[in-house]
């Protein structure tokens, strides 16, 4: 059993292993499917007779790290770990189709199928078309037990409430967030600032000490997460423009829209493309201050919010809710 930090409360039910364990786990247990997020675990995973593996490409980690600039990992053992993840899977699934190309980069390697044939002694995976073994997904973000996505008509007061959600980690690099907090500050807004902790470290930065600022302390309970972030007008989060955030799938933008919370994506990003295809809100540059009053000013409008919000209902439903967002990737694993 996992006994160090862990993300608040697992589901009810679940089993918190120590990847030292999963081995244990799956050959007690004998799963028909093991799909696993993160290629950390792939040194702990290995072939067994009548167990599928599929591998959730969620986030390009190694993309992330190298976006810190640091110069104290080396990379290639992350790089093995990726190579085995690919070669163990039958299956991949990849968080959003800006991440498409990347992933099929990895799977296609030459060492990773020398990987899968030679160390894991399976059979070639790739024979024919390589899409064949690769689903895109959305992001399937469950609502708590409950809850659903904030009906439409919500107004906002005199000041709008914006939300900034944990918009910096270790690799977001210097000043990732202050759009979303300086801008609607000085329009006089309320800013609610919820702190990050990211695997028991909290981001000293994520707080500046200003007047107009307030700031929960996290981590929260999902349930109480989620009914923080509806407590808001808008979400806004801004992020250095680097390689991996392009690719990004963010969690806390893409968790907000799904429960019907239009944002302020300072970011082009894997979500910059769903809040424009369903207009549910608005995408700016995170250095274009002008952008950020025009966002600002729009949100406080009471028929374009409204508007803005439908948007992203109607995301929620189509893109986000998990029977949408799995849908193509359980067609292709009943086959």
């Amino acid at each position: 059993v996992w006994t160090r930090p862990t993300p608040p409360s697992p589901p009810a039910g679940s089993i918190v292993v120590d990847p030292t364990g999963l081995g244990a786990l799956i050959d007690d247990r004998g799963f028909d499917l093991v799909v696993f997020t993160n290629s950390n675990l792939a040194p702990h995973l290995s072939p067994k007779a009548g167990t599928r593996f599929v591998y959730d490409m969620f986030a390009p980690k190694i993309l992330e790290l190298l976006s810190s600039g640091r110069t104290d990992r080396d990379w290639r053992d992350d790089a093995r770990r990726k190579e085995r993840a690919f070669a163990l899977a039958d299956h991949v699934l990849v968080n959003g189709r800006r991440k498409l190309g990347y992933a099929l980069g990895w799977l296609l390697r030459p060492s990773v199928d020398r990987i899968r044939t030679e160390a894991l002694e399976l059979a070639p995976l790739i024979t024919g078309d390589p899409l064949d073994h690769v689903s895109v997904v959305e992001m399937p973000v469950p609502l708590p037990r409950g809850m659903e996505p904030r009906p439409a008509g919500h107004a906002a007061g005199d000041r709008l409430r914006v939300g900034v959600a944990g918009y910096t980690q270790p690799w977001s690099g210097e000043g990732g967030g202050s759009p979303a907090i300086e801008v609607p500050r000085r329009l006089g807004h309320e800013v609610h600032v919820l702190t990050p902790r990211h695997w028991g470290r909290t981001d000293a930065q994520a707080a500046p000490p200003h007047d107009g600022v307030t700031t929960v302390v996290g981590p929260l309970e999902y349930p109480a997460f989620a009914e923080w972030l509806q407590s808001m007008d808008v979400i806004a989060d801004s992020f250095p423009p680097t390689a991996e955030r392009r690719l990004a799938m963010i969690t806390r933008t893409t968790v907000a829209l799904r429960l019907g919370v239009p944002v302020i994506h300072g970011a082009d990003s894997e979500v910059s493309d769903l809040i424009t295809d369903y207009d549910a809100g608005w995408v700016v540059a995170p250095d274009d201050t002008e952008g950020w009053q025009s966002a600002l000013a729009e949100a406080a409008d009471a028929a374009t919010l409204a508007r803005k919000q439908g948007g992203a209902i109607a995301l929620s439903t189509d893109r986000l809710a998990p029977i949408a967002a799995l849908a193509e990737a359980a067609e292709a694993l009943a086959s």
